[in-house]
């Protein structure tokens, strides 16, 4: 039962939960569980009773399917709380061959400890003399061994407002993740058709933007905007409740769909009646593109001027709208591709879309590490990775 593991995902629309184990050398997400948000907006908390009770909603769910009882989990953390910083340590070398031994050097240097944020650091690329290393620098002759590093902070006051949350609910924290390590380093090992990424996290409250250039973390971007401001737009123009209003959203309106067909609007009665007004299809496709045209249009300015090729990649339960992938082609002539967990992952098919891409990829960051208390080399073919691998589970 040790074997177990769990992730938990705090977000602004709901809170997700999985808990996988090893069989067969093989990581498996054995339970599941979602629950809609309640009694936290996104950044602080509104009815903290509302809240673990939507959170514990959750992981029962989860520890139901995986018939395990939680004790400990480790807790993704999307809000605006979370900042990336780069740090770089540099070894004078002065020409000699680099050595085992000044690799463990340069990435046991400290770092300055900032006592307002929680910080776990992972190491994103090596430097020789200033130029990029991707593969095994061991045995190359520097005049400089430079450790290019994401330095991950969480703001003090949140971990310890999820601490005491989690304490109540009996969990241990075992440690924080940020969405934006967790998709960079999932982006940075798979085979994508350009190596340069513009990943767009097209959230409930917030909009991530990730900009991986050479395999380098080259840009992020959080817009304090998501796709409930569609969903609050419908609200109001049509007179319906936000649940059906994000009903609409996606499973109805299509972006693409010109035949303008009737949908029925249920009408609010004072008595209850089942009284629905038809509304065209058209009009409230409008609605929708107007404030989706108005959130392309900061993300699109949002984006450093580059003449390089990006693929573009979007994520996020905003992307789940009908032609969204197609209208955004028309509008911008890039193609894109959604980014979604691998439909053989195990979360069930009700659950497994662009909304749990961030949890998937934090569970890919957790399982693809090596635990074993071996030589720093062996193993490994991409030395960068190894030694990410080993300064992360020094933090566990």
């Amino acid at each position: 039962m040790d074997n177990y593991k769990t992730i938990i995902e705090i977000g602004s629309f709901s809170i997700k939960t999985i808990i996988y184990s090893k069989f067969n050398k093989q990581h498996q997400i054995v339970g599941t569980g979602k629950s809609k948000t309640h009694g936290f907006n996104g950044n602080d908390i509104e009815n903290i009773d509302d809240f673990i009770d939507c959170i514990k909603n959750s992981i029962v769910q989860a520890e139901k399917q995986a018939n395990f009882i939680i004790k400990d989990a480790y807790l993704l953390i999307t809000n605006r709380s979370v900042y990336i910083k780069k740090i770089k340590k540099d070894l004078i070398l002065d020409g000699a061959i680099i050595e085992k031994n000044d690799v463990r050097k340069i990435s046991n240097i400290n770092i300055n400890k900032n006592e307002i944020y929680f910080q776990n650091l992972y190491t994103s690329h090596f430097l020789i003399d200033d130029n990029l290393v991707t593969d095994n620098p061991i045995g190359l002759n520097s005049q400089k061994l430079s450790i290019i590093s994401l330095l991950s902070l969480i703001e003090e006051k949140q971990i310890k407002l999820f601490n005491n949350i989690f304490q109540k609910l009996q969990i241990k924290i075992i440690n924080y993740l940020d969405s934006t390590t967790s998709y960079f380093f999932y982006l940075k090992n798979k085979k994508i058709s350009k190596s340069n990424v513009i990943l767009i996290d097209f959230g409930f409250k917030h909009t991530n933007i990730i900009m991986i250039k050479n395999k380098q973390l080259a840009f992020v971007k959080k817009i304090p905007y998501g796709c409930k401001l569609i969903s609050d737009d419908l609200v109001k123009m049509l007179n319906v409740s936000f649940d059906f209003a994000e009903k609409l959203k996606i499973s109805t309106i299509d972006l693409l769909d010109t035949r303008n067909t009737s949908i029925e609007i249920p009408v609010w009665e004072e008595f209850g009646n089942n009284v629905k007004n038809k509304i065209e299809h058209n009009y409230i496709k409008k609605i929708v593109l107007s404030r989706l045209d108005e959130l392309f249009k900061l993300v699109m300015e949002s984006l450093p001027k580059d003449q390089n090729f990006y693929s573009y990649l979007f994520t996020g339960g905003g992307s789940k709208i009908k032609n969204f992938g197609n209208y955004f082609r028309s509008k911008y002539g890039h193609d894109i591709q959604f980014l979604e967990p691998p439909k053989s992952c195990g979360i069930p098919k009700v659950l497994n879309d662009a909304s749990i891409m961030s949890l998937y990829s934090s569970f890919w960051l957790l399982t693809n590490k090596s635990f074993e208390n071996t030589d720093i080399i062996k193993k490994i073919d991409s030395f960068s990775n190894k030694i990410w691998y080993k300064r992360f589970v020094d933090l566990l």
